[in-house]
């Protein structure tokens, strides 16, 4: 929080802090049920004979949250690398949205393993065969990237807003310790610390958005998700439709709470989502492609799978997913061509728009594993409480970790009368 005049009431941060602990306490009791008791009490099961689906809503989730963290991280990296100031606010929310998103998405790996040891023998026998195993060794170091920019920028915004007098004096020792050899000069040149970084993520980010992974699994076929390698370029433009979507979503919620209308104006919050929207949309575009390549695989259940996809039994999860993600697009979209804007119906259809990219990447991880071969039973799965548990839990933590940012930290940015202050 930046300056005193930009302040969310106590009551609100308050209640906001309080429910946040309360879904991160049902993600422990979760965590707790499932290691004590076994993946039993969940939904899921071994794949084939058993008409089971080994994989759910955490990695749905953990796909999630992982596309707003590389999303929120491009996104802070374009605005800073091409210098566009009116975005800057903005940026500076993704600054401390993406590593909350990756550390999110790394617990719900957590979660579907099921036992900590387990993560440390995947550690020490790392399956490199494994697509997923190369995904989270390319998201850490995307999430390593975010953390140093985390640390970088803040100690450019504490240095303006704390030797002004406009961040609680509570916290000075963390303040000082940040500022350990900061020195004005560190930022006085645009090709600074951050600039490189951001530069570093504009590079890195194609690679683990949408090249390595689906260039060398792609063509195996091995189920659905991962015939035909355009479901490379499709993760990468979802990465971009939720960290849009997460970031305008926030930026609407700082402008209401802490009256930032000058920084978040009507303009730059209506173009941000015509972005949003043209991102999700082209997502959308690239999951109907990633689908249609299963109609002429070599085998018998891709193409079977597909069908009950566009016209079956699956159907009324993609047509879901599909309102989801056009209706807020169209709206969005909308805004601009009348001149119009309105804070409380972009907040209601980026959040819808959220939801939809969640659902859409959770239905085809468990559509392809339903049906792994048709000699198999049909595979039945229904998220259970304890998955819904964790992903409110990762959620719940996310809010907690920006909320304690927003009072700790320089969050918003001061106007220049309020650096002029005396201390």
């Amino acid at each position: 929080m930046s300056g005193r005049a930009k302040t969310m009431s106590r009551s609100v941060y308050y209640l906001l802090m309080g429910i946040s602990v309360l879904l991160i306490l049902g993600m422990l009791y979760s965590f707790v049920t499932v290691l004590t008791e076994g993946h039993g009490v969940t939904a899921l099961g071994n794949w084939g004979t058993e008409g089971k689906v080994p994989w759910g809503l955490d990695i749905g989730a953990f796909s999630w949250w992982a596309s707003m963290g590389v999303g929120a991280l491009a996104l802070l990296s374009v605005i800073r690398v091409f210098d566009l100031e009116k975005y800057e606010p903005i940026a500076r929310i993704g600054v401390f949205v993406a590593p909350l998103a990756f550390l999110a998405s790394f617990l719900h790996i957590l979660f579907d393993l099921g036992q900590p040891f387990r993560v440390l023998n995947t550690i020490i026998y790392l399956p490199l065969e494994s697509p997923i195993a190369w995904d989270v060794i390319l998201l850490s170091g995307v999430g390593i990237l975010s953390f140093l920019l985390l640390i970088v920028s803040l100690r450019k915004y504490l240095y303006e807003t704390y030797k002004a007098g406009l961040l609680p004096s509570t916290f000075s020792p963390v303040y000082e310790v940040l500022l350990t050899g900061y020195t004005p000069r560190e930022d006085s040149d645009k090709r600074g610390a951050f600039w490189w970084l951001a530069a570093a993520v504009l590079v890195f980010i194609p690679v683990v958005g949408g090249g390595v992974v689906p260039f060398v699994w792609g063509p195996l076929g091995v189920d659905i998700n991962w015939f035909g390698a355009i479901q490379g370029p499709t993760f990468l433009l979802g990465s971009m439709a939720v960290g849009a979507a997460a970031l305008l979503l926030l930026a609407c919620l700082v402008r209401y709470f802490f009256d930032a209308d000058e920084l978040y104006t009507d303009g730059v919050l209506r173009t941000f989502g015509v972005f949003t929207g043209a991102f999700a949309f082209t997502y959308l575009l690239g999951v109907i492609w990633e689908i249609q390549t299963g109609t002429f695989a070599a085998d018998l259940a891709d193409p079977n799978i597909t069908l009950l996809i566009f016209g079956g039994d699956l159907a009324w999860l993609l047509w879901l997913a599909v309102a989801a993600i056009v209706i807020p697009t169209i709206y969005l979209l909308s805004q601009l061509a009348v001149d119009r804007f309105s804070l409380l119906g972009t907040t209601v259809v980026t959040a819808v728009l959220l939801v939809g990219v969640l659902h859409q990447e959770t239905w085809l991880t468990v559509g392809g594993l339903s049906y792994p071969e048709m000699m198999y039973p049909e595979g039945e799965y229904t998220p259970s409480m304890y998955e819904w548990l964790n992903l409110m839990g990762t959620t719940g933590l996310v809010a907690f970790g920006l909320l304690v940012f927003v009072r700790v930290f320089p969050v918003i940015p001061a106007s220049e009368k309020e650096l002029r202050r005396p201390a």
